[in-house]
């Protein structure tokens, strides 16, 4: 069995991983899916539901957009994290009385608690990083000795 193969699988996974622990993963995705709950009722209705909400329409344009940005923002720009997750938060409290009670409170709860996790996240220091890439190794090592082991498993 060639294996080159597992080992790239293995590198794009822990480069994956490495990438997704150096950015606030978690909280963007639950601001993003705040942002979802609360742009559902405008992005999945007709023109004719648009043409009656007439400019209170824009409003909930402007919130939902607003935190998917944020989200967005802050999971590519992790260093520019707390200016967007307290935009996001204060377009998930206003939420509430413009945008259908905020997605049916869903989007508000999400929203404030996506925003939250984002301005709360720190990055790893480099001791952590190192101390992954230490463990890393080691189960890499622990690996390659069993399939050694046992080469009927390779």
């Amino acid at each position: 069995m060639n294996q080159t193969r597992p080992s790239r699988i293995a590198a794009l996974r822990h480069a994956t991983y490495r990438y997704l622990k150096t950015r606030p993963t978690a909280g963007s995705l639950v601001l993003a899916a705040g942002a979802y709950f609360v742009l559902r009722p405008v992005v999945d209705s007709t023109f004719q539901f648009l043409a009656y909400l007439g400019t209170g329409g824009a409003q909930i344009y402007i919130l939902g957009g607003g935190m998917l940005a944020a989200a967005l923002v802050s999971f590519f720009m992790p260093a520019q994290r707390h200016f967007p997750a307290l935009m996001a938060m204060a377009f998930s409290i206003a939420s509430l009385p413009l945008a259908n009670l905020g997605g049916w409170l869903i989007g508000m709860i999400l929203g404030i608690a996506g925003s939250g996790m984002i301005f709360a996240w720190t990055p790893y220091s480099e001791t952590q990083l190192a101390k992954i890439e230490e463990k890393r190794q080691r189960r890499l090592e622990r690996r390659q000795g069993k399939q050694a082991k046992d080469p009927v498993a390779a």
